[in-house]
């Protein structure tokens, strides 16, 4: 038999052996898929069927505040752009040296706004328009602010009259925060997980059923909410006294969601 009819035997024989074999793996996998597709079935089933019973903990503690957090600004106009930088520089530092002298240390507060923004001229009334009009830059706004955050929370009255005294002309954003949120967060949700224990055992004993364990649990908030802030521009008279700051709480408010499988008792 010559080489060529050797080969062309050979071929055939693999072609049938392969066509042979593929309807067996057709079949073995038809066979995986249909397993696979009951197994998925049969859990998919199986989670509808478990009696379920869901609950929702709440909690809302009220903590006091141990941080004050405001900001200091100082605001200058003037033609010259370098002279309104001047100036600002000027009270800015006479306000640091203020806030210091009252108790602050450098790790207090640091630069929070440094903007210098051209002030354009009016446009005049409609009939007075000139038709070459244009408008000009007039002057120059120099805004520069210090964020204070300090656990210092008594010296807040005079830390704004010091500040105003030395040359503060934008105080504002004033409010007391939580210095470590993340101890009273959980808390909270300690206390919330707690609170849905508690009223799933109470619902379980009322429906006449038993808790088999728990199958899910999800936190919806654990944060402390804003607290108050102060928007305003403060401008005191030279000789006023401190004006009276008074920390508040800061509420701190968590809910957590249980579902657990019941059984009858």
């Amino acid at each position: 038999m010559s080489t060529f009819a050797r080969y062309n035997s050979l071929a055939t024989l693999l072609t049938a052996t392969a066509i042979a074999i593929f309807p067996l793996a057709l079949g073995c996998a038809a066979a995986n898929a249909n397993t696979l597709a009951e197994q998925r079935e049969s859990s998919s089933s199986d989670r509808q069927e478990v009696p379920r019973l869901s609950v929702r903990g709440a909690a809302e503690l009220e903590k006091p505040a141990d941080q004050l957090e405001l900001n200091i600004g100082v605001v200058t106009q003037h033609r010259d752009p370098d002279q309104a930088m001047s100036q600002n520089s000027r009270q800015m530092r006479a306000v640091v040296d203020a806030i210091e002298r009252v108790g602050l240390g450098e790790g207090d507060y640091h630069t929070g706004r440094f903007q210098i923004r051209p002030v354009w001229s009016q446009r005049p009334p409609r009939e007075r328009v000139e038709p070459d009009w244009r408008p000009e830059i007039v002057a120059y706004n120099v805004t520069n602010t210090i964020h204070v955050k300090t656990k210092k929370l008594r010296l807040a009255g005079e830390i704004i009259q010091a500040a105003n005294k030395a040359g503060a002309n934008a105080i504002d954003s004033i409010r007391f925060t939580l210095a470590d949120p993340r101890v009273h967060r959980a808390e909270a949700i300690a206390v919330a997980t707690a609170n849905a224990r508690s009223d799933a055992r109470a619902l379980a004993e009322a429906a006449g059923v038993r808790l088999v364990r728990v199958l899910e649990i999800s936190l919806d908030d654990a944060q402390p909410l804003r607290p108050p802030t102060y928007e305003r521009t403060m401008a005191m008279e030279a000789d006023a006294g401190a004006p009276p700051i008074t920390p508040g709480d800061v509420t701190v408010r968590a809910n957590v969601n249980l579902v657990y499988q019941i059984a009858p008792q």
